[in-house]
């Protein structure tokens, strides 16, 4: 007895060519309307396989030396802290001018301002941490993933 080959090709509708498929099963697709004949050795595919479209191998694109450099950067990149606060040093601090006038309004608008921008660069800090932590940990398992593949 003679093995029924895979000789009717598929494809979809973007032109994506899959593997080929047994005339039976091709046939059932083209029932169920799942595919419809385009050729006689050819389907094509009304709607593409279920398939993970999300680039799930972060090798090729991120290094770890990239990874620690950018931890680095982010760690040193103090400069418009250092601006900011050279600006409000330069603001005049208000003194009591009338007998029942608040004192030193602009210094405490000064601290407000130099713990809004600490504040900002903080969580600013943990986001981008929580991105290069999530970053590495995908590069650790595609690491995985292609050691468990070789072996």
């Amino acid at each position: 007895m003679t093995p029924i080959e895979k000789n009717i090709h598929v494809i979809d509708e973007q032109g994506n060519v899959y593997e080929a498929t047994w005339p039976k099963r091709a046939r059932g697709l083209v029932k169920h309307g799942r595919a419809r004949f385009i050729w006689d050795d050819t389907i094509c595919l009304a709607c593409p396989p279920n398939s993970n479209l999300e680039d799930t191998d972060m090798n090729d694109k991120v290094e770890m030396s990239w990874l620690l450099q950018q931890i680095a950067a982010l760690q040193s990149d103090t400069e418009y802290l250092k601006e900011g606060l050279a600006h409000l040093s330069q603001m005049n601090v208000g003194g009591k001018t009338a007998p029942y006038e608040p004192e030193d309004v602009a210094g405490q608008a000064k601290a407000q301002a130099l713990r809004d921008m600490i504040q900002g660069r903080e969580s600013t800090n943990q986001r981008l941490l929580a991105l290069y932590e999530k970053m590495y940990d995908d590069c650790v398992q595609a690491s995985r993933r292609q050691t468990d593949a070789a072996t």
